[in-house]
């Protein structure tokens, strides 16, 4: 079954812990990007803690409907090994592999989520577990030019609140960060980092301030950084459901 996620991050974690704990494990990279000749690569898990842990990846299809992100579990992408002990102090290397070269016609989306699992004998119940959760997106390339995303930016109402609608029409996905819209002398503060990311062929939508319904109808800019350049783009109208 398909796993809704309201937010999916370029890497987020989850502490679930009563006390202040650092993580032990580390991974890098934090984005895999494979062409369509490469076959798979490897990311590097390390503990900085005391302790032994374990660690257990899984891949998921990465899509995205009714303007959300969606995860479906896969056997597209493989780790090995998929679950792993990395020693105190030390670290090991997991092998993401594709499990097929077949051509593809438009960029793929993956989610590949690495927990720290806890350790062996903890109770549920106990106040002082904890559980990492990193989410690695892996994309995979088309065969020939890759392209570009080509975005469409407009503010909606649903419930009489603004939502920004980012609609991506273009080849590739788009990792949108430090978002703002600007009207004049206002500028209206949307993300300072990381805002989240629209596949291709696909529509994300995430609620705006208060603010931002007075410029609905207004010549408006939205800046932002997309794919790491940043881009100056005028608001488009939309009238959404």
């Amino acid at each position: 079954m398909p796993t809704l996620l309201p937010r999916v991050c370029a890497v987020f974690l989850f502490l679930q812990c009563s006390a202040t704990l650092a993580a032990s494990l580390q991974i890098s990279p934090v984005t895999i990007q494979l062409t369509a000749a490469e076959n798979g690569k490897v990311i590097n898990l390390s503990n900085g803690g005391d302790e032994p842990i374990h660690a257990q990846v899984r891949a998921f299809v990465w899509d995205q409907a009714d303007e959300q992100d969606k995860l479906t579990p896969t056997r597209e992408i493989v780790a090995s090994p998929p679950i792993a002990e990395v020693a105190a102090g030390g670290q090991q290397v997991i092998r993401v592999i594709r499990a097929s070269m077949e051509p593809l016609q438009q960029e793929r989306a993956y989610r590949l989520l690495i927990d720290e699992l806890p350790p062996e004998g903890a109770t549920a119940g106990a106040n002082v577990q904890f559980r990492f959760r990193y989410s690695v997106p892996l994309f995979i390339s088309p065969a020939g030019e890759a392209g570009k995303p080509k975005l469409q930016w407009s503010i909606v109402e649903r419930n009489g609140k603004p939502f920004l609608l980012v609609s991506n029409s273009g080849a590739i996905h788009a990792q949108l960060s430090a978002v703002s819209l600007k009207n004049g002398g206002a500028d209206i503060p949307i993300s300072a980092g990381l805002l989240g990311y629209v596949l291709p062929g696909r529509v994300r939508a995430w609620a705006l301030p208060a603010a931002a319904s007075a410029l609905r109808g207004k010549p408006a800019d939205v800046a932002a950084t997309v794919n790491g350049s940043a881009v100056t783009e005028r608001l488009g109208e939309s009238g959404g459901p």
